[in-house]
């Protein structure tokens, strides 16, 4: 029976935090704005995008490639401390759709008030870049400072994992019927811990489950009998396999692994036992093998469990899980959204 609740993680990495400061200008009388090309342009009117890039995400490419830093958020600041911004005033943030996704409406406040605005979006079809646009329906005074948001890193799981060439997130500042200029690159700082060029790698957790059965069948309980670990690639697990297995001790009394296949063949895991937790509520072990797991290898380990004599209905129960543990440098590490595994089927009152 294979697994039928299995829990998803982000692809996206917290990295550390950064803020980065640009300008874009404006000039003339009014309404009647110019912005000035080029990423480090000169502040004519006071009016200059600030990206919010707390928390930037690593975005894993190729082989070859260093994970990248990009902002967490597609947001953006409009500080214009001696300028009023008129109504139609519009901010255009452009980025990669293969790692952002649009608000279902694009918001801009004003310390915790919302502003009334309104948003277009619209795909290049030579560049597939996205672009946001959200005009201000309401003016300004000098000073208010506008965060402006339109999108945030999207969960993007194996085997779409892997970005390569990903555009630029990009900002600018217009009024209403003119072309935006003086683009502002939202990318923040690269954090240190991102690492320098290393090739991404990725681990499947998979099983069957067998259960215990009570009160005439009635009542059952799920544990595992065999889990089961795929490498997907490309690179080597840069360590070896680790993983936890949490049952309920009312119902399990002990976990042996007995058995290991590697690519179908016997295999020595060297499955070793690194603690055992006996709590009233959780009884949890983990593990460690001797398998660095290369691309397309699968490792399946056999479970021995011996299970307790059930009477009656139980009060609560704590749902099996297999979960990957210790597995070194999760920055390169794919997100394939199978490192746990779980069953939620089971009946105990």
């Amino acid at each position: 029976m294979n697994d039928s609740n299995i829990t998803r993680r982000h692809v996206l990495v917290l990295g550390g935090l950064t803020l980065g400061v640009g300008a874009v200008t404006l000039a003339g009388p009014g309404p009647a704005w110019a912005a000035t090309a080029g990423d480090d342009a000169a502040a004519v009117a006071g009016v200059e995008l600030v990206p919010v890039a707390a928390s930037p995400v690593a975005v894993l490419a190729k082989v070859g490639h260093a994970p990248a830093a990009f902002p967490r958020q597609l947001a953006v600041q409009v500080r214009h401390v001696d300028t009023d911004l008129p109504a139609g005033t519009q901010v255009a943030i452009s980025y990669e759709p293969r790692i952002y996704s649009p608000l279902p409406s694009a918001v801009a406040t004003v310390g915790t008030r919302r502003l009334r605005t309104t948003s277009a979006i619209a795909t290049d079809p030579e560049t597939l870049v996205t672009t946001c646009t959200i005009t201000l329906a309401e003016a300004l005074p000098a000073g208010s400072n506008p965060v402006v948001v339109v999108g945030t890193a999207i969960p993007v799981l194996y085997p779409r994992d892997l970005v390569a060439g990903p555009a630029e997130p990009t900002a600018a500042v217009s009024h209403k019927g003119t072309r935006p200029g003086g683009r502002k690159n939202l990318r923040p700082g690269r954090p240190e811990a991102f690492g320098e060029v290393a090739t991404p790698w990725g681990l499947e957790v998979s099983g069957v489950w067998d259960r215990h059965e009570w009160a005439d069948g009635a009542r059952w309980y799920y544990y595992p009998a065999r889990i089961t670990l795929s490498s997907v690639g490309p690179g080597t697990a840069p360590v070896a396999a680790a993983f936890s297995v949490a049952l309920d001790p009312q119902v399990v009394a002990d976990v042996h692994i007995v058995g290991a296949r590697l690519n179908d063949k016997t295999y020595d895991a060297g499955a070793r036992l690194l603690s055992d937790t006996r709590t009233a509520s959780l009884f949890e072990t983990r593990w460690t093998t001797r398998a660095k797991l290369k691309a397309g290898d699968r490792l399946d380990l056999e479970l021995k469990v011996r299970t307790r004599t059930v009477k009656g209905d139980l009060p609560t129960v704590k749902h099996p899980t297999v979960n990957l543990i210790d597995m070194g440098n999760h920055v390169t590490q794919r997100q394939t959204g199978r490192t746990t595994m779980s069953r939620r089927d089971s009946t105990w009152a």
